[in-house]
């Protein structure tokens, strides 16, 4: 579990995050994994040790609950941080078998769900603005306390500083007092990131 919630912070929901059964059988097939690797290492050491006979010191005892903390959660999460989040780990190999698999099949699959999530996820634009209807603008600035969502939750936006909006999407002046302002993102709405604000 700790290897699917640290993969699922770091690249984001997918399909499979969405059922249950799925993080279910994906949990067990991860742990039956981790734990033949963790009997593989551990299990002679540990059969030895119960052959002895020896009663078990405080110090084994100590030794085993931090040795449990690490393979049960540590790793684990360092696990799932190399695979889905460690660019400079395996950045180069996640790269190269992207463009081996796109020679080998012309596939051109792109695991972002929706444009949204990608746009939303990428861009460095600092100012968005929405026209939710003719002639009818939402915008601001878009900085560091905005927000946005991601699949599979429903797309909205906030923005932390909200302008006023002219007919054609200029942007004004700053709403008096704003606190920011929410969006939910319909179908028919046009959202537009600029790099710089219009002068």
């Amino acid at each position: 579990m700790i290897f699917i919630l640290v993969r699922s912070r770091l690249r984001g929901f997918r399909d499979v995050d969405r059922t249950v059964g799925a993080r279910i059988l994906l949990a067990f097939i991860v742990s039956v994994i981790f734990d033949a690797i963790y009997l593989a290492v551990l299990g002679p050491l540990a059969l030895e040790r119960l052959r002895s006979g020896e009663n078990i010191t405080s110090a084994e005892l100590s030794g085993a609950a931090w040795l449990f903390i690490l393979a049960a959660l540590v790793l684990p999460a360092l696990v799932s941080y190399a695979i889905y989040g460690g660019g400079k780990i395996l950045g180069p190999f996640h790269r190269a078998a992207a463009r081996l698999k796109t020679r080998l099949t012309d596939s051109r699959f792109e695991s972002t769900p929706t444009a949204w999530d990608l746009a939303m996820t990428t861009t460095r634009a600092g100012w968005v603005r929405i026209r939710i209807a003719d002639r009818v603008w939402v915008g601001g600035r878009f900085g560091e306390t905005s927000y946005f969502s991601t699949y599979p939750e429903p797309r909205d936006i906030f923005i932390e500083e909200q302008y006023v909006m002219g007919e054609l999407g200029a942007f004004i002046e700053p709403v008096v007092r704003s606190a920011g302002v929410w969006v939910a993102v319909t179908d028919e709405y046009i959202v537009e990131w600029l790099h710089d604000a219009e002068e």
